[in-house]
């Protein structure tokens, strides 16, 4: 199959008609017209119904259209890196490292680091669903994240959960604090929870905790990285917030409590997440059969 003519299919699909898709192309309609039929009667299928001007995808072309999407992906991946072996660049992992979890990973980025170091790291941090994006798009190759909520698409080594823990300024702690903590009366005190960018992630999850408990919490802030919520705590700001304790130090606060939780719901779990085209990393596969973090890595 011609890739020219998957992208000029690609190409109609997202500018929605071949006249403007051709504008793009910097080519003449016809020839372009031409070659999406010759697409069409390769794979024996109408791909678009055409109605004038519009076209809109049959269900046969929507389905091909992810797959050649996929394809064209994967073809700039193998160019790149044919290119960087050409050029004697050396090897390139392209990682995405959350937010949420940088505590947690980097000893396994810098123990991957100390024994390979010709690799060349890229390493893009963000939160969990702008890098599951760029997983999509080939960008990274592999994203150090909270595991997908929809696995569909994804292979993945999961770890152990990660225990939740509260931090409190300590303003709204006076007397004798029980620990563990309970959990119910977390509500009370005005929250700030973390947030992805997008999709449901661990903030509805909380929310959905104690609302089933019964309790209704007084969310104040969202916002997408631990790290900016426990400065603000720090400095002053009268609030709690709910964090993995891989991400909290409690000997670098001085204005905030760190409390364990009962019964603390489990909502942090850390994955190595990739798309399925792309290989598991040998030394990663390694340092993790080796018991990092611990012996609880599981592949799925």
């Amino acid at each position: 199959m011609d890739l020219k003519r998957l992208r000029y299919f690609c190409k109609v699909v997202e500018q929605g008609s071949v006249s403007r898709a051709a504008r793009v192309l910097n080519m003449a309609q016809p020839p372009l017209s031409k070659r999406i039929r010759e697409l069409e009667e390769e794979l024996k299928v109408p791909l678009f119904i055409r109605d004038g001007n519009s076209m809109t995808l049959t269900k046969a072309g929507e389905s091909f259209y992810r797959r050649a999407c996929q394809i064209l992906r994967q073809v700039e991946i193998a160019a790149r890196e044919t290119s960087i072996i050409a050029n004697h660049e050396g090897r390139i992992l392209r990682v995405g490292l959350t937010h949420l979890y940088q505590n947690y990973f980097t000893p396994l980025l810098l123990e991957f680091y100390q024994r390979n170091p010709e690799v060349k790291i890229s390493v893009s941090v963000t939160d969990s669903s702008s890098l599951e994006s760029l997983l999509n798009d080939g960008i990274i190759d592999i994203a150090l994240i909270q595991k997908p909520s929809n696995n569909e698409g994804y292979e993945y080594i999961s770890f152990d959960p990660i225990k939740l823990v509260a931090v409190v300024n300590r303003n709204l702690l006076p007397g004798v604090i029980q620990t563990p903590f309970p959990w119910l009366q977390l509500a009370d005190f005005p929250l700030v929870l973390l947030h992805r960018a997008r999709d449901v992630g661990i903030y509805e999850r909380l929310l959905d905790h104690f609302r089933s408990s019964g309790a209704s919490p007084n969310v104040i802030m969202s916002i997408t990285q631990p790290g900016i919520i426990l400065d603000w705590l720090e400095n002053g700001l009268e609030a709690a917030t709910l964090l993995p304790a891989s991400e909290v130090d409690p000997g670098r606060l001085r204005n905030c409590c760190v409390l364990d939780i009962f019964p603390a719901p489990q909502v942090f779990y850390p994955a190595l997440v990739k798309s399925p085209a792309t290989p598991y990393d040998a030394e990663l596969l390694d340092i993790i059969a080796e018991g990092y973090p611990g012996k609880q890595a599981k592949v799925s």
